[in-house]
């Protein structure tokens, strides 16, 4: 099943499927040359019995391990909802941090059943509009009730820059 069928998810099932998610991340950030996903999205998430698969790694980039980050060579390919402002720069440099990005805005969405920039806007629009690339803050619904913890977390792994 993709995650993408679920509206909205409640709080500990979201929080455990995040877990895995981040678990996922930290061993491909942990390889001797670094993964980056770089299209992580609910789409790329599978979940069967409650274990998660991170899946397409069609546009994944290796890192140098001398590196701490790299000039993005495939710009403007993703799903712009989920790419961080960085990715939208004129001559940008990536690190694994994209895909942190990345994950906070499904955590987001998976809670409150919509994205936090751009929801319902065509990728046309956002790049347009520069959404992603004027979202300095993310704003949090009243309902459903989440915890103060986790909006501080996804706060953190939306951060600008």
């Amino acid at each position: 099943m993709y995650l993408k069928r679920c509206k909205r998810i409640p709080w500990l099932e979201a929080r455990w499927i995040m877990q895995q998610v981040f678990s996922a991340l930290k061993y491909l950030s942990e390889q001797p040359e670094k993964i980056i996903h770089y299209d992580l999205k609910p789409h790329n998430i599978l979940m069967n019995r409650g274990e998660i698969k991170i899946t397409d790694f069609g546009l994944s980039k290796i890192m140098d391990p001398a590196k701490t980050n790299m000039e993005l060579t495939s710009q403007g390919v993703g799903t712009y909802w989920y790419l961080p402002p960085e990715c939208f720069d004129s001559s940008p440099l990536i690190s694994n941090k994209v895909d942190v990005w990345s994950a906070g805005v499904i955590f987001y969405e998976m809670l409150y059943g919509k994205k936090p920039f751009g929801h319902n806007m065509p990728q046309e629009k956002i790049l347009k509009d520069q959404v992603i690339t004027r979202a300095t803050s993310v704003e949090f619904p009243t309902k459903p009730n989440v915890p103060a913890e986790t909006k501080e977390f996804i706060r953190k792994c939306l951060e600008y820059d």
